[in-house]
């Protein structure tokens, strides 16, 4: 029953996706050709460098260590995903769930509806419903997490004043119906995501994958605390190269053992 309590949390988003959270999830999908989830908190550099007017200096201080903390996390949480080897929601929903009624996103053009579990899918196009990899923890979570991370430090504010939009219309997974081929309006208007601080944005990042059936709460929260602590330690660490002489907290800890 511990499972079926998770699903039904997680279900909830998937039952409530509206044009805005569809949005959300397509803008935070990153699926080729647009940039993979690294890349695209590496053009969110790209834009706070405009905003503060950084020169080379900043600018090479702040894509290493921006770089470096996807890096770690990408080490960390596939490290964790390998471990726990834990089933995708599309898996485990269509497995325990078939035969009886859910409530959820019931596929392109059709809205929430009652279906059989078995016919359950995340809210992304195919042939790529799922990632082919395990669950927990969640990728994107960390790369966001570690990012704001390394920004806040760096810029010495959470600030960032920011927004993505996505244009009526643009959602490839309502492209089209195959049943009458009715244009796309999903979604109906232009829908703009304002991010006030990075930390607003990461969390973002974070919860697409949940309003698109793709993780359940855990992956997602779990692994924004492992972003955060990973952006941490490396931007302790990246500072030991801006500013040569200062040591981190386990330079120190490893010089002292050796002493």
């Amino acid at each position: 029953m511990a499972f079926s309590w998770e699903f039904f949390r997680k279900n909830d988003l998937m039952a409530g996706l509206d044009d805005r959270r569809k949005s959300i999830v397509d803008y935070w999908a990153d699926n080729p050709p647009k940039a993979l989830p690294p890349g695209h908190w590496l053009e969110f550099v790209q834009a706070v460098s405009h905003r503060e007017a950084y020169g080379v200096d900043d600018d090479a201080k702040l894509f290493f260590a921006v770089a470096n903390a996807t890096f770690d996390a990408g080490i960390a949480v596939w490290d964790a995903k390998r471990f726990y080897d834990y089933v995708r929601p599309v898996t485990a929903i269509r497995y325990f769930f078939a035969g009886k009624q859910i409530l959820t996103w019931a596929g392109p053009f059709q809205g929430t509806q009652w279906i059989d579990g078995a016919n359950f899918r995340p809210y992304q196009r195919p042939p790529a419903l799922t990632p082919p990899f395990p669950e927990y923890p969640s990728g994107h979570s960390a790369f966001s997490a570690a990012s704001a991370e390394v920004m806040k430090s760096y810029t010495g504010s959470d600030t960032f004043v920011a927004s993505g939009t996505v244009l009526a219309g643009a959602i490839r997974v309502e492209a089209y119906d195959p049943a009458n081929l009715l244009t796309s309006k999903v979604p109906a208007t232009d829908i703009i995501l304002p991010w006030t601080t990075f930390s607003q944005a990461a969390d973002e990042a974070g919860i697409s994958r949940r309003y698109g059936g793709i993780h359940f709460e855990d992956g997602d929260l779990e692994s924004r605390k492992i972003g955060r602590k990973v952006g941490a330690q490396v931007w302790e660490k990246a500072q030991t190269y801006f500013e040569p002489g200062k040591k981190g907290k386990k330079d120190k800890k490893d010089k002292d053992e050796n002493d």
